[in-house]
């Protein structure tokens, strides 16, 4: 399948006529240098609508939001880059997460108590020539925005092509930000379920960690024992509350019929936004 490539935005040309006069050019040299510091901490002008005229959806990416009452929802769309992710049934793990992502965001924004920001931008994941945004630094950007939730959107492959089925990663028992991560889990899966989309294993909720050979070791939500072992380092950095889900099964023809195509991506957006306003309610 051919990987979209944003095309770069042509270069608009330096106005100099304000050097003509020295009062004006430095009113306009101070103009300048709030401009740029002002595009420099507030890069997206604070969660612009996708509805919006000339608006874009890169413009919805990690740092600081400008209405500081808000409160910050960082949604990490999975893969990108270099790392397409898993592929089946026609289509490719980044272009579902990103379309997943970019759903949430908008009804997160029309929601207007929230200020949903992305990890990556577009090119980061729609740029098959840009490097991977590797988990940790995903994290850190979600940090550095002040997030009080960190959502991040998988989707899973299996070789047999059987294997079908929603989870949701939680942060692990002993760590920071436990309870409040497996109460979003859980109420993402069952929301996650008025779309058809059956749970994996007890109830969709689960925590993963990896052996000293990188192996998974999958446990259920009710194994509450704390383990010294690694968990995803998404979920390890975040300074809030974050879960990781695995939408559904691209190599299972009929999860990605459910939950992969754009009428799909927009149903698991829903259940998401629904699972983090009810959560953010209960906070």
């Amino acid at each position: 399948m051919a990987v979209y490539r944003k095309k770069q935005p042509a270069r608009r040309p330096v106005r100099r006529g304000w050097k003509r006069h020295a009062r004006t050019g430095m009113f306009l040299f101070a103009f300048a240098l709030v401009a740029v510091t002002v595009g420099v901490i507030l890069p997206h002008a604070g969660v612009m609508s996708a509805a919006a005229e000339g608006s874009t959806l890169t413009e919805k990416i990690f740092t600081t939001v400008q209405n500081k009452n808000l409160p910050v929802i960082a949604i990490d769309p999975g893969h990108g880059g270099t790392d397409p992710g898993s592929e089946g049934s026609g289509l490719w793990e980044y272009e579902m997460t990103w379309q997943v992502a970019n759903e949430l965001v908008n009804l997160l924004e029309q929601d207007g108590r929230y200020a949903p920001v992305l990890t990556i931008t577009e090119e980061e994941s729609q740029n098959s020539d840009m490097p991977r945004v590797e988990p940790a630094e995903r994290a850190q950007r979600a940090n550095d925005a002040g997030a009080v939730l960190l959502f991040s959107i998988h989707g899973n492959s299996d070789p047999s092509g059987t294997a079908s089925g929603f989870e949701c990663y939680a942060i692990p028992p002993g760590q920071q930000y436990h309870d409040e991560s497996v109460a979003l889990a859980r109420l993402t899966a069952q929301k996650i379920t008025q779309t058809g989309q059956p749970l994996r294993g007890q109830d969709g909720v689960r925590y993963i960690y990896f052996d000293t050979y990188d192996n998974r070791m999958v446990y259920e939500s009710s194994d509450e024992t704390p383990r010294n072992e690694p968990t995803f380092r998404l979920l390890a950095d975040a300074d809030c509350p974050a879960v990781l889900v695995e939408q559904c099964f691209l190599t299972n023809p009929q999860d990605a019929a459910r939950l992969a195509t754009p009428s799909g991506a927009k149903q698991a957006a829903k259940a998401y936004y629904e699972a983090i306003c009810e959560w953010m309610e209960g906070r």
